[in-house]
Parts: structure tokens; C-alpha cells; sequence
């Protein structure tokens, strides 16, 4: 190599750091997209549509809520996953349709653990155990009777095969050792609609999903997976205490992930305008009236969350000998 190729090589690297520096030091300076892998009007749907607000005020430029269904959030994933790392466009989802759905794909369409950069996360959302007013029992402590009395007659009405509210009832269902059998739902719309009508006795849904109803008179509330009573509910009991197993809990996690190979000076960047925006009472108000806790986590925690979340899964699903379906 000669010395004038060797100079040009070191000048098209130094070129190339700073301009990369520079392209970071400027962000952001275009629309920033939040992609949720869920129809709007959902919690999660509502928490982004706070935070992009919020993004818009804090940091000078537009930020816009994407809705992306379908596949159980693996579609919305997927365009986070084949986006630019540049920062502009990021993922808001929750913990088992991003970290546990691929467990049940035979060939997975991302590795929630290598294709995506964890930003932060922001909220932990309880799930509820609920029960039709029309179900012969009106206790945690009278389900578990009903259910061993009549074992296999029971029925739950779940959103679907790995969904929250099928893995933790299994979890549930295992801790007593009951026996009740499973009634997937296309969705969590069509299965609240049922349980309250009084199709199926069971259901657990999350708590921002069942507050309404419960607040109503619709369903009755038998336990919450949060490591403690619900303030709006507090003669509930924890599922811990239902259970008389400390340190029980079914609890969704909220929060924002990036494309693989985002710069961290951007990451950075994003962590503190998340940090800064769950500060305000805009998004305070929302998480309270959403039934969800705030729960802020670095990049680095929420990665290595997603480390042992995807490993407790497939210890689960390997107990319940569910395997990938495609």
C-alpha cells in the first residue's frame, strides 16, 4: 500500500467519524417516529400519544405515533427492526408480544435480544383476575374450590396462545394445581365482552383494561399481579396473597426500544427525554388513569430484562410443553 492510498484511507475514516459525530450533535432534526405494534386506543397506544407530545415540546421537532397491528405486535416489531438506526424511529411496546412471541415462532422474524437497541423503560402494568358476575364464585379463594370440585369443567377465556393473560393464568394454574381449560380469543376486546356477558366464568386481562368494568359493577376482581393492592381496589388481594407465595407477580412492562446499532449518544439523548417527560404531570396523569405504575429503567436494565423475561418464558412454555407453531 502506498503512502498516499494509506493517507486516504485515514482521512475517508476520519471524514466519516466526524460526520457521524456531527449527525448525532444535530439530532434530531426531522420527524421522529414511535411505532406501536397495537391498534389505536389501546394503553399502550395512549402512553405513546403522551409521549410523542411530549417529544414534540421537549425537543423542538415533530413526534408522531405510528400504529402497526397485526401478528400479536411481531408486525410492528419487524418495521422497528428493518429501520435506519438513526434514532428516528423507535419501538414502544410491551414485554410479552416483543420478548416472548418469538418463542413460538418455529422461524423467529426478530431476536428480541440482537436486533433492537433497548432505550428505556417506562411503566409496569399489572394483570387482573376477573371473574363474570354470572361465575358461582365471588373470591379468589371460592374460584380455587369451584376448580377443584369440578376439575376440567372450568374454562378461562385468554388473547390468544403465549399472550399475557394465557401464560400467567398457566403460571396460576400451575402454582395450585388446578385444572382449567383454555379459551383463546382472536382478541382482548372479544374476550372481555364474553367473560362480562357471561360466556366464560375467567379472564385475566390488565388492570387498565378491567379498571372500568370493575369500577362499574361488570366484573368482579378476584386478585392483581402488582407487588401490591391496587389503591382503586384495595380489598383486593395481591396475587401473592392469594396465592401464599411471596414475590408473585404478573406484571407487563411498558417501554421504547431502537434499532440495533443506534449510536448511544443518541440512545443517551432519548433516555433523557423520556426521563424527563415521565417527570411531567401530562404523562403522570395518563399512567394513573391508564391503572399504570411508573417504572423508569435504563437501556441497560430494560436489556437485561428482556434477557431474563425471554428465559422465564421459554422455561414456561417448555413446562407447558407448547411449541412454535409455523
Amino acid at each position: 500500500m502506498s503512502g498516499r492510498t494509506a493517507l486516504r484511507i485515514v482521512w475517508l475514516l476520519v471524514a466519516g467519524l466526524a460526520g457521524a459525530a456531527r449527525a448525532q450533535a444535530e439530532y434530531p432534526d426531522k420527524v421522529i417516529r414511535i411505532v406501536v405494534p397495537f391498534a389505536p386506543g389501546t394503553g399502550l397506544d395512549v402512553i405513546a400519544r403522551g409521549f410523542a407530545e411530549r417529544f414534540t415540546s421537549q425537543m423542538g421537532v415533530t413526534a408522531l405515533v405510528e400504529n402497526r397491528d397485526g401478528a400479536g405486535g411481531i408486525l410492528g416489531s419487524g418495521v422497528v427492526k428493518s429501520a435506519p438506526p438513526d434514532g428516528y424511529t423507535l419501538l414502544f411496546t410491551a414485554h410479552p408480544p416483543f420478548a416472548v412471541a418469538m418463542l413460538l415462532q418455529r422461524t423467529p422474524s426478530y431476536d428480541p435480544g440482537g436486533d433492537f437497541t433497548p432505550v428505556a423503560k417506562v411503566a409496569a402494568v399489572p394483570m387482573v383476575l376477573v371473574a363474570s358476575n354470572a361465575a358461582q364464585f365471588g373470591s379468589f379463594d371460592a374460584f380455587v374450590d369451584s376448580a377443584g370440585k369440578n376439575p376440567g369443567r372450568l374454562t378461562y377465556a385468554s388473547s390468544g396462545i403465549g399472550t399475557p393473560s394465557h401464560l400467567n393464568m398457566e403460571r396460576i394454574k400451575l402454582a395450585r394445581g388446578l385444572a382449567i381449560q383454555d379459551a383463546p380469543y382472536k382478541s382482548a376486546a372479544q374476550a372481555m365482552t364474553d367473560v362480562m356477558a357471561g360466556h366464560v366464568p375467567l379472564y385475566l386481562p390488565s388492570f387498565p383494561a378491567a379498571l372500568p368494568h370493575l369500577a362499574a359493577g361488570k366484573l368482579r376482581g378476584l386478585a392483581i399481579g402488582s407487588a401490591k393492592r391496587a389503591a382503586a381496589l384495595p380489598d383486593m388481594p395481591t396475587m401473592a396473597e392469594a396465592l401464599a407465595q411471596p414475590g408473585f407477580e404478573a406484571v407487563v412492562w411498558y417501554g421504547f426500544l431502537a434499532p440495533a446499532g443506534t449510536a448511544p449518544a443518541i440512545v443517551a439523548r432519548l433516555e433523557a427525554e423520556i426521563t424527563q417527560a415521565m417527570a411531567t404531570p401530562q404523562m403522570k396523569d395518563i399512567l394513573s388513569r391508564l391503572g399504570a405504575e411508573p417504572a423508569m429503567a435504563s437501556g441497560n436494565d430494560l436489556a437485561a430484562l428482556i434477557r431474563r423475561d425471554v428465559g422465564d418464558a421459554r422455561k414456561l412454555l417448555d413446562e407447558l410443553k407448547l411449541k412454535p407453531e409455523n
